[in-house]
């Protein structure tokens, strides 16, 4: 298992590094985001910032928007390597082999993942440059939340992959997310500062607890003052895994029938 899905990996990293444009245009990105940041911040430096857990709103910001990358790399994953067999005529070939679908599902998802950390490191690190505090992180808050950041967010990749198989074009399960995310996840202002109604939407969000514990990790809080949110995200990686899994089974057994699979 371990070494098909570091194949996997290895085949999606050399096609991300064919395409060295845009490879590269990645990282200047972030730069333009964080400077972007840097200076956005200072409009609202004199604004009591309620609710931040401690942070500037620039700590704030940056940190929401570094990890929201995370959950849409992994969103992503999965479907953009479906996808792209589609196009290539490769998923019928890669279905007959002795390969379970989650196992294809999962390393499809570690190149995002991979890369999605990668990411997050240059976020941090322009960060730090621009004021950014590192020096009270809880490396195992952080890391807990990461990992239950994934586990939760790679069932919502598969029911997205799921659709592409079955309807052809890009499901818009990302672009739904995304922007409820930005909305209603607190990604660039508190989630106390939304009406109840909305409040209760975004409670319903995997990146809200993702971004609460991620945020408590960036000021010392230890993993057991986050129990909620933790318990949250497992409990939605628990009940979605399995039931993703037979949608994306279920996918593909129809596909086979109806002769569409290497349809595009």
């Amino acid at each position: 298992m371990i070494a098909k899905v570091m194949a996997i990996f290895v085949r999606d990293a050399r096609l991300a590094a064919t395409y060295k444009l845009q490879f590269a245009l990645n990282w200047v990105s972030i730069a333009a985001g964080v400077i972007g940041l840097a200076f956005m911040a200072q409009l609202v430096s004199g604004i009591h910032q309620r609710n931040m857990g401690g942070l500037s709103y620039f700590e704030y910001a940056v940190i929401n928007i570094a990890f929201l990358t995370l959950e849409l790399g992994t969103l992503d994953g999965c479907e953009k390597v479906v996808r792209n067999d589609q196009v290539y005529g490769t998923l019928p070939a890669i279905l007959t082999t002795p390969t379970s679908l989650s196992v294809l599902a999962i390393g499809s998802t570690v190149w995002s993942f991979v890369f999605a950390l990668v990411q997050i490191a240059c976020y941090i690190g322009f960060g730090a440059l621009f004021g950014l505090n590192l020096t009270h992180i809880n490396p195992v808050t952080l890391a807990a939340f990461i990992v239950l950041s994934v586990a939760a967010t790679i069932p919502l990749g598969v029911f997205s992959t799921a659709m592409v198989i079955v309807f052809k074009q890009g499901a818009p399960v990302k672009f739904v997310l995304s922007n409820l995310a930005t909305i209603f996840a607190g990604v660039l202002f508190p989630v106390a500062l939304l009406p109840g109604w909305m409040q209760h939407v975004s409670w319903l969000l995997p990146m809200t607890h993702v971004l609460n514990g991620v945020r408590g990790a960036f000021t010392g809080v230890p993993i057991g003052h986050l129990g909620y949110d933790a318990m949250w995200l497992a409990a939605m990686s628990i009940v979605l895994f399995p039931l993703a899994l037979l949608t994306f089974r279920a996918a593909v057994a129809r596909a086979k029938f109806d002769g569409s699979l290497s349809h595009y």
